[in-house]
């Protein structure tokens, strides 16, 4: 169970910010006529998507 975990906080660092980027890009490329600045909303995801992970390795640290 313990490398379980350790994989899974390996992954939810990493990954959690790459998929904010992913889902950044996405909604860019799916709103064309929005005019939105990649520049501005590609980090901001990243952003959340590390807030997302912070959040979620407090969450599973209450129960190591």
């Amino acid at each position: 169970m313990s490398n379980l975990r350790d994989g899974l906080e390996s992954i939810i660092h990493f990954g959690f910010p790459a998929l904010g980027g992913l889902i950044a890009v996405v909604i860019i490329n799916l709103n064309p006529e929005a005019l939105m600045n990649p520049m501005i909303w590609i980090p901001l995801g990243i952003f959340l998507g590390w807030a997302a992970a912070r959040v979620a390795l407090k969450y599973m640290s209450k129960f190591h």
